[in-house]
């Protein structure tokens, strides 16, 4: 062989392994669960952290909690497992040792040096909303939806003492810089802060006098005086001695979601429904700046140890660092996401359409590497559907406002928008030649619209029996011929119509709950529909003959996809996904990585991989090629 073609071989396969390496380094690939290869989306945002150094940012989401560099906003970990959709506490040590979460078993305690699990606590009876670490003492505290306080050794784990008190949940916590007082509030209708001797559990005084619902709580540096935020958008300062309140900061117009001391208490920082981040001069109330640049809610604002930084979270899945004199934005983190409510493949199975981001857009993505290329712009609102013309050449998109958008995938281009309904779009379908696009929304109807006109051609009406606020259709699916259109609405009764009509063709009865999706299968009149009754049940959409019903699911039904070859079916629950045979009606294996609804699945058109979509604002992409293998080999 030549050294010259010796060396372009070489190089090339130098190129390749540096390809494969650096895409198996990317936080798509991070602690995936069995039987997937990728993760789109970071997950929710639902509270921010410092490490005592100041050098790392953890951000808990809705599937783990991301570790960031504090400088350079970049990924360094990400620790999963164990999630509780609706919990989100953290907090950590003050000697930077330790790092404590809420989980499904308990309070997960993790060293930081190790990154190992010490212990988990377990004693609380409840939901768990809120932890905080004594400051100068190895004590975590953490606050339940029953009202509990729960005072933990740290080194042994013993359960030290219970504060009895609250007659509602406990949300917040907060202790003294000294580490001599606690402070406790609720975030519902009572409005109550609790004042606690940190020592003796001595309940010392309450603070009744707070106007609104309590949205956080911070001490001065000085340990003097007490902050709570208002959902009425007021700011509160207290005197902790006698409970009597020194000043209000009034200034957002919308409630105040969190307000927060910047360490040497001269500055206070607040975050609201706004959109905007105040500063105030906190001896005196003196709004000193505002900062904008979320395009929704801030829901939480935190000082780096050193106070020479402010973080921010939003509703717009954001993290954003200020610098907290001039105000500046100094960076943002992006890539945290929106409920994935949907997903669809390409008809040439290359590209994975989803709608997961924050920011109302709609990603493409090459299946083969998780690029994203191209990105749809002009929803006004998340979107909450997605469907593939035929051919392809189009995407359709569906939102929470119900406005119907069809994009250009090559060039992103905004084709057309069909205005109609009155509320969110989740169902979508092409009829066989793509002329027709077919929507199912919550506001109880299911509309035909001409793709090359953006007539409407005609409304159904879906839900007839139920009261009005519960008349919706939640799925609608068209047979491979055209001609008939099944759909799930809030009633157990699965519906079939005439697509060309709008005429009823049968009642389907057999769901004992209200249904939640429907599916025809590629290659037969035969429809599977999902119910909240836990069951998946196969119908002749021809007769409307119950053929099968599959054995009780763990839990509700929300999404249904037939193989290509019609012969598994998958449906998604509560965290998992089930694979069941259809000929057998049996359960083949279960697929478990999300933390919360799976809401959408879907297979590629070649059928060996399934994209699912989850209100754990994630997407995962599974290997069914090596799921089959391993369930074959057991």
């Amino acid at each position: 062989m030549k050294p010259l073609n010796l060396f372009l071989i070489l190089l090339i396969c130098i190129f390749l392994l540096s390809f494969s390496s650096s895409f198996a380094q990317e936080y798509t690939r991070w602690h995936l669960p069995e039987g997937a290869i990728a993760r789109f989306g970071k997950g929710g945002v639902k509270a921010l952290a410092y490490f005592p150094d100041g050098t790392r940012l953890a951000v808990r989401s809705t599937i783990g909690i991301w570790i960031y560099d504090a400088q350079t906003g970049e990924e360094l970990d990400l620790l999963t497992g164990d999630i509780r959709w609706n919990a989100w506490a953290m907090t950590f040590s003050a000697d930077g040792n330790t790092l404590a979460f809420t989980s499904r078993s308990g309070i997960r305690l993790i060293d930081l040096h190790t990154m190992d699990q010490k212990d988990v606590l377990t004693e609380h009876a409840d939901l768990i909303r809120a932890l905080t670490f004594n400051p100068t003492r190895k004590i975590l505290v953490s606050g339940a939806i029953d009202g509990t306080i729960n005072l933990w050794n740290t080194d042994t784990g013993e359960l030290l003492r219970t504060l009895i008190g609250h007659t509602d949940d406990v949300n917040l916590l907060v202790y003294s810089p000294n580490g001599k007082m606690l402070v406790s509030a609720g975030s519902g209708d009572d409005h109550t802060i609790y004042l606690w001797d940190a020592h003796t559990g001595k309940l010392l005084r309450t603070i009744t006098e707070h106007p609104s619902r309590i949205s956080s709580l911070d001490f001065s540096a000085d340990n003097l005086t007490l902050a709570s935020a208002s959902w009425n958008g007021e700011i509160h300062l207290w005197d902790v001695h006698t409970g009597k309140r020194k000043t209000v900061f009034i200034g957002h117009t919308s409630g105040v979601a969190a307000a927060v001391y910047s360490p040497d208490g001269t500055k206070l920082a607040s975050g609201s429904p706004d959109a905007t981040i105040r500063l105030w001069e906190a001896s005196t109330g003196r709004l000193l700046k505002t900062l904008t640049g979320h395009l929704s809610t801030v829901r939480g604002v935190i000082y780096s140890p050193d106070g020479q930084t402010l973080a921010s979270r939003g509703d717009d899945e954001t993290i954003r660092f200020w610098d907290a004199d001039t105000g500046k934005l100094l960076k943002t983190i992006t890539g945290h996401t929106f409920l994935a409510r949907s997903v669809a493949f390409s008809p040439d199975g290359q590209t994975l359409a989803s709608s997961e981001m924050a920011d109302y857009r709609i990603p493409l993505r090459d299946v083969q590497t998780g690029k994203i290329l191209k990105t749809l712009v002009g929803h006004t609102d998340h979107a909450f559907s997605v469907r593939y013309s035929p051919d392809g050449e189009t995407l359709a998109s569906g939102s929470w406002n119900g406005q119907i958008r069809v994009w250009n995938v090559k060039t992103g281009e905004l084709l057309r928008t069909f205005i109609g309904h009155e509320w969110g779009a989740p169902a979508l379908a092409y009829v066989p030649d793509g002329t027709t696009l077919i929507s199912g929304s919550w506001d109880n109807t299911i509309r035909l619209w001409d793709t090359r006109t953006g007539e409407l051609l005609k409304t159904i009406t879906g839900s007839i029996t139920q009261p009005k606020p519960h008349r919706r259709v939640k799925s609608i699916s068209l047979s491979r011929d055209g001609h008939t259109l099944a759909g799930a609405t809030d009633e157990e009764v699965i519906r079939l119509w005439n697509a060309h009509t709008g005429e009823v063709n049968a009642f389907l009865i057999g769901h004992t709950h209200s249904g939640n999706v429907v599916a025809f299968a590629p290659d037969k009149y035969v429809l599977a529909s999902g119910s909240s009754d836990y069951t998946i049940r196969l119908w002749d959409a021809a007769t409307g003959e119950l053929l099968l019903t599959f054995p009780e699911l763990p839990d509700r039904v929300y999404s249904i996809a037939f193989s290509p070859d019609g012969q598994t079916i998958v449906s998604g629950g509560f965290r998992d996904i089930h694979i069941s045979d259809v000929a057998a009606g049996g359960h083949i294996t279960s697929l478990r990585g999300h933390s919360d609804w799976v809401q959408s699945v879907v297979f590629s058109p070649d059928g060996k991989m399934l994209a699912s979509g989850s209100d754990d604002c994630t997407v995962l992409l599974w290997d069914l090629t090596q799921i089959r293998t391993n369930t074959e080999l057991k």
